[in-house]
């Protein structure tokens, strides 16, 4: 059940269930908590009986953001220009470390990821919310690029993720006045793409995860590869990838099941291979 007592995972009918684990620190990330989920979203990629994960958090908030004694330089893991504790050579090349690899493991796993989202959603941890497929808030969120409100620059993919999102407009306020946008308008904004009760995120994102978890998980792996491909591709250069990833999908069980299936006139049995 769990990795660490900072993070808890758990498999739920295909579904990997990746929970941070601090909730009497709302949550908010650490060194020691993001190596432990890179290593776990590292591991994931790996394994073919979880097709899909839901990402969220325990007690009453996603993610706070960095930790803030680490980020005040007095904890032992040091922090550049903020303490004295030496760095290791890859904190010297990486100064966030795994905090902003996670980011890119996010993405990196190739399979979906569901944001199971209430209460506070700040700095690093937005940044992790918004690199999800999808996201499911209750209407206890709060959202905010925090990092300004520190004095630090953004960080973590978040400069990458907004503009994206949300309108251009949006993404610039957020980034340079920290304002936290409550759970309306975050939703208004693009950043939430599902608003629910309070209580119903994790039921509703699983909900929706398991239906991806039970489709042809290949194909379904590959499309959202693609589309984050086309986001620094062109046309021509999308039609070949689509090219080969239909050759790719056509050797799978799932697609001879599906077309048997259609033509049948009965519901596909997907089994992700």
């Amino acid at each position: 059940m769990a990795s660490e007592d900072h993070v808890l995972f758990d498999i739920d009918e295909g579904v990997g269930i990746v929970t941070l684990n601090r909730p009497d620190r709302l949550n908010a990330i650490h060194w020691a908590l993001a190596d432990d989920l890179v290593q776990l979203f590292r591991d994931l990629r790996q394994r073919d009986e979880v097709r899909c994960l839901v990402l969220t958090g325990a007690g009453r908030a996603f993610c706070a953001g960095g930790d803030a004694e680490w980020l005040s330089g007095s904890a032992d893991r040091g922090m550049p220009g903020l303490s004295d504790v030496p760095l290791e050579r890859y904190q010297r090349k990486t100064p966030a470390g795994p905090v902003t690899e996670l980011t890119k493991m996010i993405i990196d796993v190739d399979k979906p990821v569901i944001a199971a989202i209430s209460g506070p959603v700040m700095g690093a941890g937005l940044s992790f919310a918004l690199a999800c497929d999808r996201r499911f808030a209750d209407t206890t969120t709060r959202m905010s690029a925090a990092m300004v409100r520190l004095g630090f620059a953004p960080d973590s993919g978040i400069t990458y993720f907004l503009p994206r999102i949300t309108r251009l407009s949006t993404a610039l306020m957020m980034v340079e006045t920290g304002r936290i946008l409550e759970a309306e308008e975050c939703h208004r904004e693009g950043l939430i793409d599902e608003l629910v009760e309070p209580g119903e995120a994790l039921p509703k994102a699983l909900e929706y995860a398991k239906r991806l978890a039970s489709g042809p998980s290949v194909a379904v792996d590959l499309a959202r590869r693609f589309i984050y491909k086309s986001l620094n591709s062109n046309l021509d250069e999308m039609l070949d990838y689509e090219a080969v990833a239909s050759t790719m999908t056509a050797h799978t069980l799932d697609a001879r099941e599906g077309t048997r299936a259609f033509v049948e006139k009965r519901k596909a049995k997907f089994e992700g291979r």
